[in-house]
């Protein structure tokens, strides 16, 4: 299999200008997504739908096989430094201040009295969904390319080198943006691109290796790929090599499990690649869920982590398991927690924001009002004065002398039906049970805003006016209202386990924040560090007089302070014992052994 030399080659950015204003950045600075924006919400599920069925019938990944693919040979030197960052390209303050972390030359952290220096990274990993919400070229502009560019505008020692997986969110468009930025070669600032396929495996120094896995929607890996790892198993893997997985979160998309999932597995690859030639991985890194959780393996040195604080919202850690299992396997609990970040107490605490929702998506409650002031035209409420009686016991019957009575029992009965579909993390009867409780709710307070708006209209002589102020206190407070109960059903059945990713998206949480960096050393030894940003940069100005490696916007304030979240997780240096022969013979008794 083709090597490729390690060639930096310096970009030309120094000969750039550097920025003094937003019109001169090249892209715009992005707030968080608002996942709860209606107009976000029908584009986003639009995309998914459409994803998920593309993806039944072609896989972009065929089509990358027609590309040679090379193994990256960066075995070279005593040590080497690797940063690790995913769930990037969200909003602006989060995004930058994770990449001005990555662009220092150093970071010094301290943990339990100790000082660990530590360098920038030679290569930089992105782990899985580089955009947020949908992966159209002006959002990947916006909110990665720009930022990273802005922080990393250039080298003083060249360009670092690059290396991409792809999540879901990066798979919405069938891959399409994500080739054409990751996999061409480019030179994005201090960054240069090198892989020309949507997966890679780096060898690395002192045998040990980091394969970045394409899983698309589910866990399955395509024919090509799995020959591309195949190959470079047994034409470069030694017997006693170490392996680091880099993968993306199996996500649903629209489809079964039975659709998105096969043999051809991370556990496949495993089990009939990297074991028959003698390899073991020792880490998996994992995107997807935007936090940092590390699992050890019980009986054995293997690290599972998470690490998916590169700028998206933050997701909960309190309700992470205390054992899970190996990725990619479907068996008994071999893990078990070792650290979170951020700590399940503070987790816990940032959960009652969730009543906070109103003031966070005013445009929902404006829709949700707009919906519920359709409903009274529906009953008829608006001719004559029957708006200035009505009773609790007075809905049933415009219910049923509505002519629009059988549309507004259809919609009673979709309702149920999504609300139940929504509570996806219950089942049986409990998502059942579920589901209902959430759609009375909504229609409890439906009926209590019209009985409330009927009594405050009543004030008014004029019927047109009464009207009028009917129609807009059921607009402005059954919106409000009907935001309000979705904040006391997200808080409610979270405190019993379920939605943490529905009650946690809609708040923004830009803190929090966490990335990897990665140590290969002399004696062979990899040293993780996971690095915790606990409060990001919100102002900023520019700094054009800074040298042209300097990032170009500076933090208003104090700057954002990095530190341990843990100890340095140490993975041994290689047993001496183990043989570096690569006969037939030794990889046969390794794949005995094992």
């Amino acid at each position: 299999m083709a090597h490729r030399p390690h060639d930096p080659d310096p970009t030309s950015e120094d000969s750039l200008g550097r920025p003094t204003s937003n019109d001169d950045l090249g892209f715009v600075r992005k707030r968080m997504v608002q996942w709860l924006d209606p107009q976000q919400l029908v584009d986003t599920t639009a995309r998914v739908l459409a994803s998920g069925f593309v993806a039944s019938y072609t896989d972009s990944r065929d089509l990358q096989a027609l590309v040679e693919c090379e193994v990256f040979d960066r075995s070279d030197g005593e040590e080497i430094w690797l940063d690790y960052v995913s769930d990037l390209g969200d909003g602006f303050n989060s995004t930058y201040t994770v990449a001005r972390m990555l662009a220092r030359d150093g970071l010094d952290l301290s943990h339990d009295g100790q000082t660990h220096q530590t360098e920038r990274g030679r290569i930089l990993v992105m782990g899985g969904d580089q955009v947020y919400p949908v992966p159209t070229r002006s959002h990947y502009e916006n909110r990665t390319l720009g930022p990273y560019r802005a922080a990393m505008p250039r080298s003083p020692a060249g360009s670092r080198e690059l290396f991409a997986i792809p999540g879901s969110h990066d798979w919405y468009d069938g891959l399409l943006n994500f080739s054409n930025i990751f996999c061409r070669h480019r030179s994005l600032g201090a960054l240069k691109t090198r892989q020309t396929r949507s997966y890679f495996a780096l060898r690395l120094p002192h045998r040990w290796w980091l394969w970045g896995v394409d899983l698309q929607f589910g866990d399955y890996l395509d024919e090509a790929q799995l020959t591309y790892f195949a190959e470079a198993a047994s034409q470069e893997m030694e017997p006693g090599d170490r392996i680091i997985v880099c993968m993306a979160k199996e996500v649903e998309s629209g489809r079964k499990s039975a659709e998105v999932s096969s043999d051809r597995s991370l556990g496949y690859l495993e089990r009939e690649v990297i074991r028959p030639a003698g390899g073991r991985v020792m880490l998996y890194l994992k995107s997807g869920r935007h936090f940092y959780a590390r699992y050890e393996q019980i009986e054995g040195a293997t690290q599972l982590i998470t690490a998916g604080g590169g700028g998206a919202f933050l997701h909960p850690t309190h309700d992470l398991p205390e054992l899970t299992g190996a990725p990619g396997e479907g068996g008994q609990d071999t893990y078990r927690q070792a650290t979170v970040y951020p700590s399940r107490v503070v987790s816990k605490k940032l959960r009652k924001r969730v009543w906070f929702l109103p003031a966070y998506n005013l445009h929902l409650a404006s829709v949700l009002g707009a919906i519920q002031v359709l409903l009274v035209f529906m009953l008829n409420l608006h001719l004559d004065d029957r708006h200035l009686s009505v009773s609790l016991g007075d809905l049933p019957s415009a219910l049923w002398e509505s002519p629009t009575a059988f549309l507004l029992i259809s919609l009673l009965i979709l309702s149920f039906g999504g609300m139940i579909r929504f509570a996806h993390d219950a089942t049986g009867i409990s998502r059942l049970l579920i589901g209902l409780a959430h759609s009375m709710l909504q229609f409890v307070g439906l009926a209590l805003v019209i009985v409330a708006a009927s009594r405050l209209s009543a004030a008014f002589d004029n019927n047109a006016v009464s009207l009028i102020a009917f129609l807009l206190v059921v607009w402005v407070a059954g919106g409000i209202g009907g935001v309000v109960g979705i904040s006391g059903y997200l808080w409610a059945t979270n405190c019993l386990g379920f939605h943490g990713n529905e009650a946690y998206a809609p708040l923004h949480h830009m803190d929090l924040k966490c990335f990897l960096r990665l140590h290969i050393g002399a004696d062979g030894a990899l040293t993780i560090f996971p690095i915790g940003i606990d409060r990001v940069g919100r102002r900023w100005h520019f700094a054009p007089d800074a040298p042209a490696h300097e990032p170009w916007l500076e933090p208003a304030g104090p700057e954002p302070a990095p530190h341990l979240i843990e100890a340095p997780v140490v993975l041994g240096a290689p047993d001496v014992t183990t043989s570096h022969e690569t006969s037939d013979e030794a990889r046969e008794a390794q794949a005995s052994a094992e």
